[in-house]
């Protein structure tokens, strides 16, 4: 079973909680502990997930961090999710989908500028090179 008006905590939540047997409690809803509690109901289990936050997925939650800028927290992870998992649990059914990143990492300057590196050498070495051409050029020997 699936609730979501428990998001205002206090006593409602304990009230529900209270009001039935469980015969496992997952603290934390985060992607592992989502992927435990769907692995116990599928054995049968009745699970409750509890979870702190306001939001639940835990590493795979896109979230505004900085005002005007949303990131994924540790979607870059989902190359560890064993292809086992995605295919037991009928993720892709469920609106899973695995987007390939166009780059690997983005860092944004307070004066505007940034920083994008990605997957080709020499595109990551002119953009090093906005900030320092040496860099850059160590760059290419390390690669």
């Amino acid at each position: 079973m699936w609730r979501r008006g428990f998001a205002s905590g206090g006593a409602g939540v304990k009230a529900a909680l209270e009001g039935r047997k469980w015969d496992a409690v997952v603290i934390g809803a985060g992607h592992n502990g989502l992927t435990a509690a769907a692995y116990l109901a599928r054995g049968g289990l009745s699970v409750a997930v509890v979870e702190r936050r306001h939001v639940i997925g835990g590493a795979a939650v896109t979230e505004e961090i900085v005002p005007g800028f949303r990131f994924s927290r540790c979607s870059y992870l989902q190359s560890l999710l064993r292809p086992a998992i995605i295919r037991e649990l009928e993720l892709k059914r469920h609106g899973l989908k695995l987007l390939k990143p166009k780059a690997a990492g983005f860092t944004p300057c307070s004066d505007g500028r940034y920083l994008l590196l990605g997957f080709d050498e020499e595109e990551n070495h002119r953009e090093i090179s906005k900030y320092s051409r040496r860099d850059a050029d160590a760059y290419l020997r390390s690669v």
